[in-house]
């Protein structure tokens, strides 16, 4: 049998380096399949672990498994905002007077807000009752008020009848109803002249009642008046002329 010698000797430049490629080609190529083999053999058996679990009816999931929520599929929509509420409230409805007030149901209340001296002061009576509704007869002769400073009278109505003007209210016991009293801002006397002094800045102590009932108390002040703003108007004089 004739056998063929192998070349001895020093090889071209291109045979190593093609030995060289087909080396690390094979390398790869291994690598390649051992990592494919054990990706894929773990992968069957995930699945399969979970194909059985799944499909099996008695699987229990112990005493201690929280119970899972599997995720919705697709897009989740965006939450709808809470209704609001449509409307107004329905107004209040007051009671109808059923018929007129007893004096001891009804009680009267002053209050007055600060005011400068020198000037008119309404006086504000606020009328509440016992009963839902009941009507009452505002007059000089059913309502008294007094204006005091110490144990200085200032003013009454008793003095100044005209300064409660007669009218028909509904007293109610919910809201109370609301009568003004004038006050000139002047003391009074039996005349109710308009020649009495005016109640000086300070304060003053204000008392109601209706007639035959209990009277109610309330206080409030008198300020100074602001001063008036004087303005001067200056008028050029005119010039002498020189007489030649």
């Amino acid at each position: 049998m004739t056998s063929v010698s192998r070349p001895r000797g020093r090889q071209p430049a291109r045979v190593y380096w093609f030995r060289r490629v087909a080396v690390v080609v094979t390398v790869l190529a291994l690598a390649f399949a051992v990592g494919r083999l054990l990706v894929g053999g773990g992968d069957e058996k995930a699945t399969d672990t979970a194909a059985v679990t799944a499909g099996s009816p008695h699987a229990s999931t112990g005493p201690s498994a929280a119970p899972t929520t599997s995720a919705p599929i697709g897009p989740v929509p965006a939450s709808t905002p809470a209704a609001k509420p449509t409307g107004t409230a329905p107004p209040v409805v007051l009671a109808e007077p059923t018929g007129p007030c007893a004096v001891d149901e009804i009680t009267v209340a002053p209050e007055v807000a600060t005011r400068p001296a020198g000037t008119r002061v309404p006086l504000v009576l606020d009328l509440t009752g016992i009963r839902p509704a009941c009507t009452f007869q505002v007059s000089p002769r059913s309502v008294a008020v007094r204006v005091t400073s110490g144990t200085d009278r200032i003013w009454t109505s008793q003095d100044c009848p005209i300064s409660i003007q007669p009218q028909t209210v509904v007293v109610r016991s919910a809201t109370p109803a609301k009568v003004i009293v004038h006050w000139s801002g002047r003391r009074s006397d039996d005349e109710c002249s308009r020649s009495t002094d005016w109640a000086l800045p300070g304060y003053y102590q204000v008392t109601a009642a209706a007639i035959g009932s209990e009277p109610s108390d309330g206080r409030f002040r008198l300020v100074s008046p602001p001063r008036p703003v004087v303005t001067k108007t200056i008028t050029p004089k005119p010039k002498k002329q020189k007489v030649d």
